[in-house]
């Protein structure tokens, strides 16, 4: 006899009479007409898995009626490759009548052809129940190709984030890879890759690693962080001169009519006046050097508050070889790295020589050098 029992009886009713709600169209098809049908039929497949000796493997797992009620006996197949694509049969499980919820545990031998990579497992094989939820009738294992029946172990992708110091093209190569590892070694040589690849700009970047064994992948995500911390370069000084005047005026001199721009690697071109501040002034000459036969000044360097200018006196001194005032300043790119530069103006000695300095003697804002403060006479007034 056979074990092919038509449906339950409260199946039956659900097949050919659809509880009075539903009809079969005239002409439809099989496939259509288990579609419309909610027939209370759900079998499925669970806990799949197979231990090996060879090209013999061991498929263990459950056939479930994963409906409240009744079903009649049904039979399930074991496919070497995926059934839908031409999967060879190995075997078939016989499945006796299951209550509601009911699960048969089932162990198969069989022999898997050689190259075999996936193992499947299909209950109701052959479509004799129309089920609601058809989904959930096939299971699938992978194996590896290496013994034809090792279940392939998929690899692990491990990340973390990193932060990295970018390069003279403002840019750094850097891994978030923290040891990902493919547990067997099947059935390929893991491959790493990222996205996005390359060099990465300066800033924070979202990174997503992608491991694979060729047969199985896996993914996680981190951060890339690189760092500007390379100062900029200042510019060099423009030697600004200044004429004489009789009345040893003050003449305003701001950064950028002192130096050249400085120059960033991530930056660019940085605009003095937005990127430095004067540290400091000095002269070479004397707060109170003497101006004329009849006069001295003083207060010669005063510093804006901003610190992005300085009023400096248009004098020189009336024995010396020219005056020359140096600014010392410090220029930030916008990752905070500063640097020191300084710029020259000169005046003029009264027989129009221009001096290169011989060393401060006067000085005005901070750092200044030991003994260059005021003159001798200038505290006096």
């Amino acid at each position: 006899m056979s074990l092919r029992r038509p449906l339950s009886l409260f199946a039956s009713l659900l097949v050919l009479g659809g509880c009075g709600t539903e009809t079969l169209e005239e002409g439809a098809a099989l496939g259509q007409s288990k579609a419309a049908l909610h027939t209370g039929i759900d079998l499925a497949v669970a806990e799949l898995g197979v231990s090996c000796d060879g090209d013999v493997l061991t498929v263990t797992g459950a056939i479930r009626n994963a409906a409240p009620t009744g079903i009649d006996p049904s039979v399930a197949g074991i496919y070497a490759g995926n059934p839908a694509e031409g999967g060879t049969l190995l075997d078939t499980i016989d499945v006796p009548w299951l209550v509601g919820q009911e699960r048969y545990p089932f162990s198969k031998v069989v022999t898997v052809p050689e190259g075999t990579q996936q193992l499947y497992v299909v209950a109701d094989n052959f479509g004799f129940y129309p089920e609601d939820d058809e989904t959930n009738n096939t299971a699938m294992v992978t194996l590896s190709p290496g013994g034809g029946c090792l279940v392939n172990q998929p690899p692990v992708a491990l990340c973390k984030n990193v932060t990295v110091s970018a390069n003279a093209s403002c840019s750094a190569a850097a891994s978030i890879d923290d040891g990902s590892y493919d547990p067997d070694g099947f059935p390929q040589p893991l491959s790493i890759t990222s996205s996005p690849a390359g060099q990465y700009p300066v800033g924070t970047t979202p990174v997503t690693l992608t491991v694979s064994d060729g047969m199985d992948s896996a993914t996680c995500s981190a951060t890339v962080t690189v760092v500007d911390q390379t100062a900029p370069v200042a510019g060099a000084s423009k030697n600004l001169v200044l004429a004489r005047t009789l009345g040893a005026d003050y003449k305003t001199v701001t950064l950028a009519d002192c130096a050249q721009p400085a120059a960033d690697t991530c930056g660019g071109t940085l605009d003095l006046q937005q990127s430095a501040s004067i540290i400091r002034v000095e002269s070479d000459e004397s707060e109170d050097a003497l101006f004329s036969l009849a006069l001295f000044k003083c207060q010669d360097i005063k510093l804006s508050a901003d610190r992005k200018s300085a009023q400096l006196r248009a004098e020189s001194s009336l024995l010396g070889n020219g005056r020359v005032y140096t600014m010392v300043y410090s220029v930030a790119d916008a990752s905070g790295n500063a640097t020191l530069g300084t710029c020259k103006v000169k005046v003029p000695s009264p027989l129009g020589v221009l001096s290169v300095g011989l060393g401060p003697n006067y000085c005005q804002g901070e750092g200044c050098p030991a003994g260059t403060g005021n003159g001798l006479l200038c505290p006096l007034l």
